[in-house]
Formats: C-alpha cells, structure tokens, sequence
C-alpha cells in the first residue's frame, strides 16, 4: 500500500465518521442537513449567500466558526445555482464535522484545491479531502432517492 493509499483509506473513514455523526437519511433536505450538523457539533449555524464576491477568486465558499459564542457562519456565492451553492456549504459543513481549524477567521487554505496548493501540509490536505468526501455523501443523500426525482417529475 502507497502513502497515497494510506491517506486516501483516513480520507473515506474520517468522512463517513464525520457523516455518520448526523444520522442523516436518504432524501434529506438541505435544511435538515444543516440542522443535523448542527445538533451534531452543538453550534447554530447560517448560510450566507453572499452577492458581493468580486474579490474571491476561485472560492465558492468558508466556514467562520465561534466556538466560544457556539455559532458558525458558512458564506457562498449567491450568484451560483442553488444546488452549486449547497455543496459548497456542505463542504464546509464536513468541516465542521470532522475537526475543529476554524477559529473564527478566514483560512486561506480553502480557497484553492489541496491538489494545486503547495502551502498546505499533508493535515491540510486531508482536511480538505475529508470535507470534500463528506459534500459527495451529502449531494448522494439529497439527491440520490427516489424522492428526490420523483419531484424532479
């Protein structure tokens, strides 16, 4: 086994750990995501669609957490779809979910993929996979039902 494999074997159990935390099923809504993540890490929560973005580059969305105040704020862009802007948030609620390197400022690290970053160390980088893995298994709780399509209808 590579270190690659090593670290993509942390990367799928720290996720589905985080995931499981919110006892989420399939056909959730977005509202009761958050609302999962919330009771999950004990903090109030709010998504922010923010129009004013002309200054974030490439980034689609950052967590500000205060733990000492319990609440957190996930700003994305409003500009972007809504299904876009949710798993923008869900990335940032895998966060959430799996550590604790918010501390109410804007990390600089999550403004570029861990692929093409060569700041970020290897807890960086796991980090940002972790919290990617957890947006997939969000996006395949909500849309991957049959609720879900049957609405599409």
């Amino acid at each position: 086994m590579t270190a690659s494999d090593d670290m993509l074997a942390r990367v799928r159990t720290r996720g589905d750990r985080a995931l499981a935390r919110t006892k989420l099923a399939p056909g959730a809504t977005f509202d009761e995501v958050v609302r999962a993540v919330e009771d999950a890490v004990g903090i109030r929560i709010r998504v922010i669609a923010e129009t004013d973005t002309a200054t974030w580059g490439t980034l689609t969305g950052f967590l500000v957490s205060f733990p000492d105040r319990r609440e957190g704020t996930i700003h994305v862009r409003a500009a972007d779809a809504r299904v876009y802007r949710e798993f923008a948030a869900s990335h940032e609620l895998g966060h959430l979910l799996d550590d604790a390197h918010c501390c109410g400022a804007v990390h600089e690290r999550s403004s570029v993929s861990p692929h093409t970053n060569p700041d970020l160390d290897t807890a960086q980088v796991e980090a940002e996979l972790v919290a990617e893995h957890v947006a997939h298994a969000i996006a395949r709780l909500m849309y991957a039902s049959p609720r879900v399509a049957e609405l599409s209808w």
